[in-house]
């Protein structure tokens, strides 16, 4: 068979063709890597759905945490008050049954007519006989009242005494429940740090290599938003004040590690009639504590309510107080910037041990306490 003239052509063609799909074809070895990669991302997607399960119950848990935090201080506030009411009407009931012993004997001494006259001719002593006839009139004109009130008292008691109970079994509950969800928190707590290992030395680098991707078009996006929005203002005539725009994401830092959960809680009830002026980050005992700002770090001395405690005072100008430390990490005084690590979580105080947490507050200017939720949110995601 005899080839035509194109047939060299043709065949060059074709191998300049294949040399060409040869060539954008990706090595053997960076299609295994990518087949791994993907196994790794898999693993990592698994394991943070579940760590999102956790965090979901820890969540759940908080709220259902704060409002037993809020049912007991209310509790308490009744318990105290039916003990003071108790107390005044068992008094009252006393004077009322020491009056009734005394009609009863003087009817017993002088008969059912109880007569003042006879009384007061009968004594020795004309004071005390006067005292007496006094005290005589008043029973008799009141005999019927007094065993009313008689009657009506001890039931009223009796109600009192029935409704304290009530209330203290109420309490004991609400502290028995407060216990197993202090347990379940702790169980929730355990589960996600197993989780945490459970991701392997590549997971975790990979996790850190698309973490940084994120944040590096985060920057990328801020920085093109701030050039956008300096290019606006200069164009509008840089009326705009540029101090007036504070990036609250950066220059700051959550004051607790995860494993955390927080809920808004401004304002809830607290024990002794007081107002929650705070917001309680919750997670295991221990868990690094720290600096939200730049600032200095000024120690407290210990109270039986805030337990170990220390204000920063943030270069921001605003103080942000840290109740029920376990422990500090840096020394009273001590220059930190934002991130630094300046304590650990724990109960002391008047926390609920098996609920570790830290209490924290925003005093704008180092004024009154504002609600801190917004920022923490802003903040700590």
């Amino acid at each position: 068979m005899r080839l035509s003239r194109s047939a060299p052509v043709v065949a060059t063609v074709t191998v300049s063709v294949l040399a060409v799909i040869v060539l954008l074809l990706p090595p053997v070895e960076v299609v295994a890597d990518e087949a791994e990669l993907d196994r790794i991302e898999a693993e990592i997607e698994q394991v943070e759905q579940a760590q999102s399960e956790v965090r979901q119950r820890l969540e759940r848990a908080g709220e259902e945490q704060e409002q037993l935090r809020a049912r007991t201080a209310e509790l308490d506030t009744q318990a105290d008050e039916l003990e003071r009411a108790l107390e005044t009407l068992r008094h009252e009931l006393e004077e009322t049954e020491e009056q009734a012993e005394f009609r009863v004997r003087e009817a017993f001494k002088h008969g059912p007519t109880l007569d003042p006259i006879a009384v007061f001719l009968g004594s020795e002593d004309p004071t005390a006989a006067l005292n007496r006839v006094e005290i005589i009139e008043h029973v008799i004109t009141g005999d019927q009242v007094r065993s009313e009130e008689l009657v009506a008292a001890q039931q009223r008691v009796a109600a009192l005494e029935d409704e304290l109970d009530d209330r203290l079994q109420q309490l004991a509950d609400a502290r028995e429940r407060q216990r197993e969800l202090a347990d379940e928190l702790r169980a929730d707590q355990e589960e996600l740090e197993t989780l945490k290992e459970e991701l392997s030395d590549e997971a975790r680098a990979e996790r850190a290599r698309i973490e940084e991707e994120r944040r590096e078009r985060e920057r990328r996006e801020a920085a093109q938003q701030q050039a956008e929005e300096a290019a606006e203002a200069e164009q509008a005539g840089g009326g705009a004040d540029s101090g007036s725009t504070a990036a609250t994401s950066g220059g700051m830092a959550c004051p607790l590690d995860q494993p955390r959960h927080f809920v808004d809680s401004w304002g809830a009830p607290r024990s002794g009639g007081r107002a929650h002026r705070g917001t309680d980050l919750m997670g295991p005992l221990g868990t690094p504590v720290r600096a939200i700002v730049d600032g200095v770090w000024d120690i407290q001395s210990p109270g039986p309510n805030a337990g170990l405690w220390a204000i920063l005072r943030g270069s921001d100008g605003n103080h942000y107080w840290y109740l029920h430390l376990d422990s500090h990490t840096v020394s009273n005084g001590a220059r930190v910037s934002a991130g630094d690590q300046v304590g650990t979580n724990g109960s002391t105080g008047n926390a609920v041990a098996g609920a570790e947490h830290v209490h924290f507050e925003l005093h704008p200017g180092g004024g009154s306490a504002i609600n801190p939720y917004p920022t923490l949110r802003q903040v700590c995601g």
